[in-house]
């Protein structure tokens, strides 16, 4: 399931601590706060610093959805 970045926005602002790569049991808000403090560009680079995406790969879409709405909002913390 794809989701734009409004529905992520609005999927993370209320569960910000719901997993967003459940393999690997990270959520969305430690991979955010790993996008925003490091300014990671790629899902590759989010691998690295948390694990995410390296088991199944289902949360790949939910992760480039994150990075997007973290460039677009200038790296800004979600509210």
């Amino acid at each position: 399931m794809d989701l734009t970045i409004e529905d992520l926005k609005c999927q993370t602002a209320l569960n910000y601590d719901k997993e967003l790569c459940v393999c690997k049991k990270v959520s969305y808000r430690t991979i955010y706060k790993e996008i925003i403090e490091n300014k990671l560009l790629t899902v590759e680079s989010i691998a690295e610093k948390t694990s995410a995406s390296t088991g199944c790969g289902g949360c790949v879409n939910r992760i480039e959805s994150l990075l997007e709405y973290a460039k677009k909002n200038n790296y800004e913390p979600l509210p």
